[in-house]
This record gives structure tokens, C-alpha cells and sequence, in this order.
């Protein structure tokens, strides 16, 4: 490290995997930045700038990735949905009402498609907010994470049941359940990692 520069220590928000620290690693070193160091688990990310180094510009690189640069000073204001786990306690009760055609009793009302997608559309958008927008920013990023694997499983059995609801192709078409499960499954497992 030469005389002119100085060690920078973020935290970041939204990191959930290690391709969400490649990505911010290989956006720091386009910017030319040296000993560069980002870890998910920590969520920290640190690295060598010079003088001329614009911090504003970097943060804004960042959140550009889906990410969020948090500062200790200030006190971070908790929002419905928040956190992950309040995320799988809002989907958990919608997806157990679209599982439950699998009892052995037959419930007639909810093999409709129709009603299905209802239930289904709260999970599915509260999912794609969330993966789907993190999965977007990461492959315009160049380094697609996990997301993108749940975005394209999720979004494949929804409109696959849409598509089947719509042309009124019958039940063999719906799986509306499917994509719920997905969702909610993978929000409990964010929670379990973040416990862990």
C-alpha cells in the first residue's frame, strides 16, 4: 500500500452467498482498487483506495448490484417484510392452503386454477420483489447468484399454471403450489443461514 492510500471498511447489506461477494469484489477491482476483500458472511467489504478515490460513486456502484451500503451512524429503520424470517411467516400460510389438495380429502373449491392463483400471487410477488430483482441486478452484474436458479423455478411453474388456468387446460396444469413451496422454502433457508 503506498503513502497516498487508505484502508476502506464497509458493511453491506443483501449479501446472502459467495456470488454475491464475487460480484462486488470483481466490480471493486474494475474500479482499480486494490486488496480488495468482500465477505458474505460478515457482510464486510474492505479494500485500498488512493486520494482520488470517489467513495459516493462506489457506493452507488454497489447499490447498482442489488446491495446496500450501511452506516454505522445511523439506526436502520425496520420495515414490514423485513427480514427473512417475517418473509417465510407471510408465505408459510398461503403455501399450506395450496398444499392441501394433496390431502386425501378432495377439496373441489381448490382445484380451480383461478382461486389458486390468488392464493398463489401474494407469494409469488412478494418473491419475485426479492429474488427476481436480486437475480436481475446480478446478471447485469455478469456474475448471476443463486437467485437467478429460484427467479427461473419459480417464475417457470407460475406461468406454466397461468398458462393452463388461462386455456382452461384443467388440473394437470396447475402448480401454483409448486411455485409458493419454492418461494417459501427458500426464505426459510435464508433464516436457517442467517441463524447459523
Amino acid at each position: 500500500m503506498d503513502s497516498e492510500s487508505v484502508q476502506i471498511n464497509w458493511k453491506v447489506g443483501g449479501m446472502t452467498c459467495t456470488n454475491c461477494a464475487l460480484s462486488i469484489s470483481k466490480y471493486l477491482n474494475k474500479q482499480g482498487l486494490q486488496n480488495v476483500a468482500v465477505n458474505a458472511i460478515e457482510g464486510s467489504v474492505s479494500f485500498d483506495a488512493a486520494g482520488k478515490t470517489d467513495d459516493n460513486t462506489l457506493k452507488k456502484g454497489i447499490e447498482k448490484l442489488g446491495y446496500q451500503i450501511l452506516d454505522n451512524s445511523t439506526e436502520v429503520k425496520k420495515r414490514f417484510l423485513d427480514t427473512h424470517l417475517q418473509k417465510f411467516l407471510f408465505c408459510l400460510p398461503f403455501t399450506l392452503i395450496l398444499m392441501m389438495h394433496m390431502l386425501p380429502v378432495h377439496l373441489n373449491w381448490l382445484m380451480n386454477g383461478w382461486i389458486q392463483l390468488v392464493i398463489c400471487l401474494p407469494v409469488f410477488i412478494l418473491g419475485m420483489s426479492y429474488f427476481g430483482v436480486s437475480a436481475v441486478k446480478s446478471i447485469s452484474g455478469s456474475v448471476p447468484n443463486m437467485n437467478v436458479l429460484i427467479t427461473l423455478g419459480a417464475a417457470a411453474a407460475f406461468v406454466y399454471s397461468l398458462s393452463g388456468t388461462i386455456l382452461n387446460l384443467g388440473e394437470n396444469y396447475l402448480y401454483f403450489e409448486s411455485c409458493a413451496t419454492i418461494i417459501t422454502l427458500v426464505f426459510l433457508g435464508h433464516w436457517l443461514e442467517d441463524k447459523a
